[in-house]
């Protein structure tokens, strides 16, 4: 097979009048149903990331959509200061899912808006000004939060000097990675050294007390990586010892995704703040901050947004939650994520590119490499595979680096919570193709 693949996409004209995102790419999609969506030349894809892990029960679910245009059919907006009844609505009902300890919500736009509420809130219960984040986390693009990201410095390479003068400084340590440990060490014979370091960074401060320690409970723009066993215990209890609010990002891992309305219950921790974004507005633009006893005190408009948590889209996001409880859906992650665990795995066996295969129900994570042995990533190979499953096989999946993370050989399934055993089949029969295709690329290279 030739180094390029011809794109068989029919491109219009590019609109100048919009800036382009990073790793921006030229499809117009116009129409979408459950996990496919058309583009406007009428080609069907299918959906093997939710759009970006954003509509979990996958395109214009009928509840949703009719849930959302019942309640602009009465008033589509309500301000902030006034009584909503869908939001008060939605917060009893995220309540309801969220672990026990928890008792209120903070509402926000986006991931990146709610992990600066958790920040606010963790500073006023803590005294803290400070907060520990791991290496390749991820928690969002605005100046506080880049700076808690690995993406930071890669972001400030080439730009104008004096950006970096409104980033604040914050602790970065070592993550949890059992295939490629920072700290080189075995698992089962490391004594949970991830974890244990953490305290070690929450007491060498040199300059202020830390607030919160911010953690993904499965790193995903970072490389697709789950937690250990007895990880979060660990530092569930060195927070609590420390006085320091351990804040879970849920952004990516909430509504089903990891088996649980939260991956918290799956992981059976109780953080003191949780981060909700993506998912959660089912579509629409909608985040927020569960809080726990002692995490709720703000001054007024402290953090606050004009159109947070509007009628119309709390609507959508509370029909969602029904569904996800109607029909069971967090049992349907954990079963259609293990049936696909099992093919992936099945697949190892067989193409020696795929290094590791790791998920928590329908989070799952595919690392490439050149050689088993080495673990050289295979980051050109791995750019191959999302480009021949999007153009070729016409299957969406996700892709890691390489502004975001250490490596860029990671590919991403993260489908829909309500997907079938037939759906996740066809989506898998579509990405061994690619990956079949990527491996006889490399084997005729050598």
């Amino acid at each position: 097979m030739s180094d390029a693949i011809d794109n068989p996409i029919t491109k219009s004209p590019t609109i100048s009048s919009v800036i382009k995102p990073m790793g921006h790419y030229d499809l117009r999609i116009v129409r979408g149903e459950g996990v496919r969506f058309w583009d406007e030349e009428g080609t069907e894809y299918l959906d093997a990331v939710s759009g970006e892990w954003v509509v979990n029960l996958g395109y214009r679910h009928p509840k949703v959509i009719e849930a959302i245009k019942s309640q602009l059919d009465q008033i589509e907006y309500v301000t902030p200061v006034f009584e909503n009844e869908q939001r008060t609505k939605l917060a009893e009902k995220v309540l309801s899912h969220a672990p026990k300890n928890m008792r209120s919500v903070l509402f926000a736009l986006s991931g990146a808006d709610a992990v600066e509420g958790a920040m606010h809130l963790a500073m006023r219960a803590t005294g803290g000004t400070e907060f520990v984040s791991l290496y390749s986390a991820f928690h969002g693009t605005t100046f506080s939060t880049l700076a808690l990201s690995y993406s930071y410095p890669k972001m400030l390479e080439g730009s104008k000097e004096g950006l970096d003068r409104y980033l604040t400084r914050q602790t970065r340590v070592p993550n949890y990675n059992c295939y490629r440990c920072p700290f080189d060490l075995k698992p089962g014979s490391c004594d949970m050294l991830c974890a244990r370091f953490m305290e070690t960074a929450i007491k060498h401060q040199p300059d202020a007390k830390v607030a919160g320690v911010i953690i993904e409970l499965f790193q995903s723009n970072g490389g697709m990586i789950p937690m250990p066993d007895g990880y979060i215990e660990a530092v569930r209890d060195i927070c609590t010892r420390n006085g320091v609010a351990l804040i879970a990002d849920e952004v990516q891992t909430a509504f089903c995704r990891c088996g649980d309305v939260f991956a918290s219950n799956v992981l059976g921790v109780e953080p003191d703040l949780i981060i909700m974004g993506k998912a959660f507005g089912a579509g629409m633009p909608l985040s927020g901050v569960v809080a726990a006893e002692g995490f709720t005190s703000l001054r007024g408009w402290e953090a606050g947004f004009t159109l947070m948590a509007t009628p119309a889209v709390c609507a959508g996001s509370h029909a969602m939650l029904e569904v996800m409880e109607e029909e069971d859906l967090g049992r349907n992650s954990r079963e259609i994520g293990a049936h696909i665990m099992g093919r992936l795995n099945e697949m190892k066996d067989r193409y020696s590119i795929i290094g590791d295969v790791r998920g928590l129900g329908l989070m799952i994570g595919v690392e490439l490499v050149l050689d088993r042995d080495s673990k050289e990533p295979a980051d050109e190979l791995t750019g191959f595979v999302w480009k021949h499953a999007l153009e070729v096989e016409r299957l969406l999946i996700g892709k890691s680096g390489p502004v975001f993370g250490d490596f860029g050989n990671v590919l991403k399934l993260k489908p829909a919570v309500n997907t079938t055993r037939a759906e996740a089949d066809e989506m898998l029969d579509r990405f061994e193709r690619s990956i079949a295709a990527a491996q006889s690329r490399l084997e005729t290279k050598h």
